[in-house]
Order: structure tokens, then C-alpha cells, then sequence
């Protein structure tokens, strides 16, 4: 018995292979993502490897999505560096909101979760406390922001314990502050173990508490 030809497909009718479509991501959730890999830059390069080139790079993207988001590398910068602060920000807020009252214990709990940073996130908010991340405008006028914000949630618990005015409990804390970091430096930097620079800043923190 004969068996019929296999029927060719005609010109033309073969599949087209299907393209996958890339996700579609609103505005506002871009722009977080951007920020993301922003902040990842600094973290592996410093600021200094931040810019609109390695971010398309990096972002998988192009320069002008980019612009669409961050118009100059002002704007990039001021908010490449809120978006890394509001991180430390909101980690200290819930450990002050989970220790009412309690100034040694709220510190032990904020303390922690700056030092489970990544370390290169952690030198990139170092470096915008110190002032040392760039000398344009809006890094100072950011640095000023930071400092009032971060001030701002512990001036009441330090007022509370310590049993100051205001301005001064503004002061203290500011200045406990750059205490902390200066010792995640020593960490960082391998002249402590953390446990040590830990047992270390506590101890200092509960003399100023008790004084």
C-alpha cells in the first residue's frame, strides 16, 4: 500500500517563534528599581562609581530612561543617597518604637541592625554622615536633612532618659550617633571584633545614661 507524501507546509505558513514580552513595570516601581541598582553601585564602586552610563548599564537600560527618571546626577545623587538612608531610618525607628522608653535597649536594637549592613552600604551612609561622599550642594543639603531626621528620632528618648532641654538632647544624641559609627569604622577597619567595639559602645552608652 502506498503511503501518501508528507505534505510540506506552504511558503509562508511556518510559526513564528514566540518573543517573550518584557514585564511591564509602572513609573513609580521603575524609578525604586533604578534606585536599587543605584545604591548598588555605591555599595560595590563608591560614590564616585555612580552616573547616568553605569546605571543604564547596570539597569539594563538606556541613558534616556534614565534622564525620564533622575533629569541631572544632582538629582541622582540626593536620591540614590535618601533612598540608602530611609533603609537605617526606618530600622532605627522600630527598634525605638519597640523599646519605649528604655534608651539603653532601644540603642542595642538600632546598633544591630546598622552593623548587619552590607559593608559597602554601610561606608556609603558613613560617608554621607561624615560629609565625605562629594562637596556639591545637595549632598551638604542632604547630609543636613540626615542628620536632622536621624537626630529627630532619638532627641525624645534621650530627653526622656537623660532629663534635658531639648537642644541639648538634640546634641547628645547627634553626637552618640557619630560614637556609633566611629566605632563601626574601628569594626570595619579590623582594629575591633565586633563583639569587642559592641561591648565597648554599650558600656560607654550606659555611663552617659547613668551620669
Amino acid at each position: 500500500m502506498a503511503t501518501k507524501p508528507t505534505a510540506k507546509p506552504r511558503k509562508g505558513t511556518a510559526k513564528k517563534p514566540v518573543v517573550a514580552k518584557r514585564a511591564y513595570l509602572s513609573k513609580d516601581l521603575r524609578r525604586q528599581t533604578l534606585l536599587e541598582v543605584a545604591a548598588q553601585i555605591v555599595e560595590t564602586d563608591g560614590w564616585a562609581g555612580l552616573n547616568m552610563s553605569a546605571l543604564a548599564e547596570r539597569g539594563g537600560t538606556s541613558r534616556q530612561l534614565i534622564y525620564q527618571h533622575f533629569p541631572s546626577m544632582e538629582k541622582l545623587l540626593a536620591d540614590t543617597a535618601w533612598h540608602i538612608f530611609m533603609e537605617v531610618a526606618k530600622g532605627t525607628t522600630d527598634s525605638v518604637a519597640a523599646n519605649p522608653g528604655n534608651l539603653t535597649e532601644a540603642i542595642k536594637a538600632a546598633e544591630a541592625f546598622s552593623l548587619d549592613l552590607p559593608v559597602g552600604r554601610g561606608d556609603a551612609l558613613w560617608q554621607l554622615i561624615a560629609g565625605t561622599a562629594g562637596s556639591t550642594p545637595e549632598l551638604e543639603e542632604i547630609r543636613q536633612g540626615i542628620r536632622k531626621l536621624i537626630s529627630g528620632i532619638w532627641t525624645p528618648v534621650v530627653r526622656k532618659a537623660l532629663d534635658m532641654n531639648e537642644a541639648d538632647a538634640r546634641a547628645y544624641a547627634w553626637m552618640s550617633i557619630l560614637a556609633f559609627w566611629g566605632m563601626r569604622q574601628l569594626v570595619r577597619d579590623g582594629e575591633l571584633s565586633r563583639t569587642r567595639g559592641v561591648k565597648l559602645f554599650n558600656g560607654f552608652m550606659e555611663r552617659v545614661v547613668k551620669s
